[in-house]
């Protein structure tokens, strides 16, 4: 045999032992030739179940501001995807029911211990179950919900009231405390629930700042929005006199504002003569002679503020009056 010969002989058996060597890699047996059953010994890898490496509840101790969470992770000898079940324990007692992730914090109290049991599963087999260690359900703070100033429309001297809406989980009794603002200053602290504006101004911006604290924990604070006081009107509260003599007609109009505005007075509606101090609300008349008839006045008495009293009033010489007109 040439040489050329030797280099074309083919080798069968090391065709077949590099491609059993090939075949081996990918998982699967080889005998010989072209068999196409198993070699004998070798059986196809069973599924594994997952098994559970992590499981707590995430706070600790547990408010009562929202759902009590669960962190969970376990591992898959095949890396299938891992579904999980739950089961809840409260005090050591299983919760009929609660199987979510979550468990409602409106059925938990002050000083409860709760668990969950985990089950993982790949969808063909369970893993064994895991139990997190017991955490404790802790106090939780009181939460201010609204606040309120009543009423909305309030002159100085008037009195504003906070409504307050708030809540605590633990159905403990809430306190509320009060900062009362003027114009962004303190003015008064406390428990009470009310204001007294007087000695305020009109204009003048009033809010109230509210905190909730329970015994064992301080809340939130809310603020109310701002009222801003309004003005009181004055008031007249003298009564005009009859005319006494025919020629002159004196009166000493007399008004009242609970703002401490300063007053002035004029005169609407007056007959021919008359005239008015408007600073001190005198009022004098010279009466020409012959007058005769009934004469119509109105007179105001202004605030600055845009509060305004009126007082009318009629005067009859030589005539009677059919009756007496109302002042405001």
């Amino acid at each position: 045999m040439s040489r050329k010969d030797k280099m074309m002989v083919r080798h069968p058996n090391r065709q077949f032992l590099i491609a059993c060597a090939l075949v081996i890699l990918s998982g699967t047996a080889c005998t010989g030739g072209t068999a196409s059953e198993p070699a004998k010994g070798a059986g196809v890898t069973g599924n594994g179940p997952p098994v559970m490496v992590l499981a707590k509840i995430l706070q600790s101790p547990i408010p009562l501001t929202g759902p009590v969470g669960v962190q969970a992770l376990a591992e898959d000898p095949e890396r299938e995807s891992i579904t999980y079940s739950y089961q809840w324990y409260v005090n050591d007692a299983l919760v009929s029911g609660q199987t979510n992730p979550t468990f409602p914090a409106e059925l938990l109290r002050r000083g409860q211990m709760i668990s969950v049991e985990i089950t993982p599963s790949d969808g063909k087999q369970k893993g064994k179950p895991v139990r997190t260690p017991a955490a404790q359900v802790g106090n939780t703070a009181p939460h201010i919900t609204a606040v309120t100033l009543t009423p909305q429309t309030v002159q100085p001297g008037g009195k504003l009231m906070a409504e307050v809406a708030a809540s605590d989980p633990d159905h403990d009794r809430v306190d509320l405390t009060y900062r009362w603002f003027r114009n962004d200053a303190v003015v008064k602290e406390g428990e009470e629930a009310f204001f007294d504006t007087a000695g305020l101004a009109p204009r003048d911006k009033v809010v109230v700042e509210v905190t909730a604290r329970d015994s064992q924990a301080l809340g939130n604070m809310l603020r109310s929005d701002v009222v801003t006081l309004g003005n009181n009107a004055p008031t007249i509260v003298s009564t005009p006199p009859a005319p006494v003599t025919p020629d002159q007609y004196d009166y000493a109009v007399r008004a009242t504002d609970s703002d401490g505005d300063r007053l002035t007075y004029e005169l609407e509606t007056a007959p021919a003569g008359m005239t008015i101090e408007s600073a001190t609300g005198q009022i004098t008349w010279m009466i020409p002679p012959g007058n005769r008839g009934v004469f119509h006045v109105k007179v105001l008495a202004k605030d600055g503020q845009g509060g305004t009293a009126y007082q009318e009033f009629d005067l009859a010489f030589g005539v009677s009056l059919p009756g007496k007109s109302a002042g405001a």
